[in-house]
C-alpha cells in the first residue's frame, strides 16, 4: 500500500510524506535498556476502568538481555527476600516486605522498588520481573506468576500516586514507603526509574506453594478487567489464563475443605468418646460418694454361743469399733482423688467442645470459599466465552473492510524530537488495525519500500543509539537493524536494492549504501558529508554537499568513492 503525502503535526495523525514522510511516537523519552503471609490477589482488583496503555522505549538498545535473564533479575530479589525476610535486593532493583502484624485493619504488602539506575523500559520486561519475584518469593508456577504479573502491574497503573486509595487500603506500614510521586505504576517509562513502586498486596493465611496466596476474585474485579476488555482482543489470553488458575485454586480449596471436615468429624467422635467416659466416671464417683456416706449396720440381737465380753476396761476387754465412720475415713482421701480426675476430665472435654466447634467453623468457611471459587471461576468463563464470541464476530466482520480501507499513518509526539510510530487505520471507521511498536522514527529519515519501511529510530546518547530500521509492511515489526550509528535526520535515497544515507562515526558523518534486504552495510564514502544535506541521484552518481567546501561531490553509486565535484 502507498503512502499518501500530507503535511504533519505533534500530536495528531499524519500521512507519510511521499518517500521521505515524517511519522510519531506517544512516548518522551527511554529510561534505558531493556510464612503465613502471601500476596492477597483479592486487592489486585478494584482498578480505574479506563484501558491502561503503556508508553514503552521501542527502538536499537545497547544489549540485549535474555527473556531468563530478566526474568532473574526478579527472582533473585525472592530468593533473597525469603532468608532476610525483610528486604532485598540493590540500586536498580529493590523489595520491601511491609507488614505489621500487631495493626488491625488494612493490608500489608510486598513493595518492589524501581530504582534510579533501574533499566527496564519495556512492561513486557517488567513483567517478567514481577513474575520471577512471584515465582520465587511466593512459590508459584511461571505460567502463572506471569499471568498474575499483568494483573499486578494493571492494578499498580490504575492506582497510580492515588495516596488516598492506599490510605483506605492499606496499613500505615506500607503507606510509610510510598508517596504521591511513586506510588503505584506510571505509564511512561521514563518514570519508571526512581519514580515508581509496585504494591503486591499481601494477606495471612498461606505459605508459599499455595494457589490461594493471591486472591484471584479480587485480582479480576471490574475495574481491571474493563481495563483489560478495552484492548482488540479484549483481554481475552490474559483473563482465561487467571480462569484457568481460579478453577485450580478451587480445587485445592475443595482438597482443604475436604481435609478440613474430615478432621472436624474426627474431633467430633473422640469428642463423643470421651464426654462418655466422663459422664461414666462421673456416675461411678457419685455412687462411690453414696456408698462411703452410709451408718454402720445395727447389732443382731439373737443368742450367741460366745462368752459375753467383758466389761469396759476389766482385763482382756476389746477396744470399742467405731463402725461406717471409720471405713469412710479410710476411703475420703481415694475419693478426693477420684473427684480431682473426673474434674480435669470435665474440664477437658469442654475445652474439646470449643476446639470442636471452631473446627467446624472454619471447615464450614473453607467450604464456602471453595464453592465460591467454583462459583466465580463459572461465571468469569461465561463472560469470557460472550466476549470471545463478540470480538471474533467484530474480528470477522472488519477484517476485510478494515484491510481494503486501510491506510498508513503516523502518530507524532509531543516530545522535542518529535520521533515517531507507524499506524495502519482503517480509513473508513477509524478503527486502528495494528502498528508499530517502535516509537521513536525519525520522520525525516522515513522512506517506503516495496514491502517495509525505512528510517532511523533511537535516541542518541541513550543505550542502543540511533539505528536504521526496517518495518514489514505487513506486521508493522522490525525485520532488521543496521549495525552501523545512524545520523537520525539524515536524508534517505533509495535505488533498487539501495539505500543511500549518512551514518555517524567518530563525531563526523558520511554517507553509506545499506543492502535493502538486511540493512547490513555494503560501502562508504571517504569524505565526510554535510548530515542535513539532501541525497540525490545525478550523472550516473550519487549527489551529496561535503562537510566542508562548497559545491557537491558525486560518488560512485557501488564504492561510494569520488566520481566529481559540482561546482554551482
Amino acid at each position: 500500500m502507498k503512502l499518501h503525502p500530507l503535511a504533519f503535526s505533534a500530536s495528531c495523525l499524519v500521512l507519510l510524506l511521499g518517500a521521505a514522510g515524517s511519522y510519531a511516537q506517544s512516548s518522551s523519552g527511554p529510561a534505558g535498556a531493556p510464612g503465613g503471609l502471601r500476596p492477597d490477589r483479592g486487592e489486585l482488583e478494584g482498578a480505574g476502568s479506563a484501558q491502561v496503555a503503556f508508553v514503552n522505549y521501542e527502538g536499537p538498545a545497547a544489549r540485549i538481555d535474555s527473556a531468563a535473564e530478566i526474568v532473574g533479575i526478579g527472582a533473585a530479589l525472592g530468593r533473597e527476600l525469603r532468608s532476610s525476610g525483610r528486604s532485598a535486593g540493590g540500586d536498580r532493583y529493590r523489595v520491601v516486605r511491609a507488614v505489621d502484624p500487631s495493626a488491625k485493619g488494612g493490608l500489608d504488602a510486598d513493595i518492589i522498588v524501581l530504582g534510579k539506575d533501574a533499566e527496564v523500559d519495556h512492561i513486557r520486561n517488567l513483567r517478567r520481573i514481577v513474575a520471577g519475584y512471584l515465582s520465587s518469593a511466593w512459590g508459584y508456577s511461571d505460567k502463572d506468576a506471569a499471568t498474575l504479573a499483568v494483573f499486578v502491574t494493571v492494578y499498580n497503573a490504575v492506582h497510580r500516586g492515588d495516596m488516598k486509595y492506599f490510605g483506605s487500603k492499606y496499613k500505615e506500614v506500607v503507606l510509610k514507603e510510598l508517596t504521591a510521586e511513586d506510588a503505584g505504576l506510571a505509564l511512561n517509562y521514563s518514570e519508571w526509574p526512581g519514580k515508581s513502586r509496585i504494591v503486591v498486596p499481601l494477606s495471612a493465611g498461606a505459605a508459599p506453594g499455595s494457589l490461594g496466596a493471591v486472591d484471584t476474585g479480587a485480582v479480576s474485579e471490574k475495574k481491571v478487567v474493563e481495563s483489560l476488555k478495552a484492548q482488540p482482543d479484549k483481554g481475552v489470553p490474559d483473563r482465561q489464563a487467571l480462569v484457568d488458575v481460579k478453577e485450580r485454586e478451587a480445587s485445592q480449596k475443595q482438597a482443604e475443605a475436604d481435609k478440613k471436615q474430615a478432621e472436624a468429624a474426627a474431633a467430633e467422635r473422640k469428642l463423643a468418646e470421651d464426654k462418655a467416659k466422663v459422664e461414666k466416671d462421673r456416675a461411678e464417683l457419685e455412687a462411690a460418694k453414696a456408698s462411703a456416706g452410709k451408718p454402720a449396720a445395727a447389732p443382731s440381737t439373737a443368742p450367741s454361743a460366745e462368752p459375753a465380753a467383758a466389761p469396759a476396761g476389766a482385763p482382756g476387754a476389746a477396744p470399742p469399733t467405731t463402725g461406717g465412720g471409720q471405713a469412710a475415713g479410710a476411703a475420703a482421701p481415694e475419693l478426693a482423688e477420684k473427684e480431682t480426675a473426673v474434674a480435669a476430665e470435665e474440664s477437658s472435654v469442654k475445652a474439646q467442645e470449643t476446639q470442636v466447634a471452631a473446627k467446624k467453623a472454619e471447615a464450614a468457611q473453607a467450604q464456602a470459599q471453595a464453592q465460591a471459587k467454583k462459583d466465580e471461576a463459572a461465571a468469569d468463563r461465561k463472560g469470557i466465552a460472550s466476549d470471545q464470541k463478540q470480538a471474533i464476530a467484530e474480528q470477522v466482520a472488519a477484517k476485510g473492510v478494515g484491510e481494503a480501507a486501510g491506510v498508513f499513518l503516523v502518530k507524532v509526539g509531543d516530545d522535542p524530537s518529535h520521533l515517531a510510530r507507524i499506524v495502519f487505520v482503517d480509513a473508513e471507521s477509524g478503527a486502528g488495525i495494528r502498528a508499530s511498536r517502535i516509537t521513536t522514527i525519525h520522520t525525516r529519515s522515513l522512506s517506503e519500500l516495496p514491502d517495509a519501511f525505512f528510517a532511523a529510530a533511537g535516541l542518541e546518547g541513550k543505550p542502543g543509539g540511533v539505528k536504521f530500521v526496517k518495518l514489514d509492511k505487513a506486521s508493522l515489526e522490525n525485520v532488521a537493524e543496521s549495525a552501523a550509528e545512524a545520523f537520525g535526520e539524515s536524508a534517505v535515497l533509495v535505488k533498487g536494492d539501495a539505500i543511500y544515507a549518512v551514518v555517524s562515526d567518530g563525531g563526523k558523518q558520511y554517507l553509506a549504501r545499506l543492502s535493502a534486504s538486511d540493512l547490513s552495510e555494503k560501502a562508504r564514502s571517504k569524505e565526510a558529508v554535510a548530515p542535513f544535506g539532501l541525497i540525490a541521484w545525478a550523472a550516473g552518481g550519487v549527489a551529496v554537499q561535503p562537510a566542508s567546501g562548497s559545491g557537491f561531490l558525486v560518488l560512485k553509486p557501488d564504492s561510494l568513492e569520488k566520481a566529481k565535484d559540482l561546482v554551482p
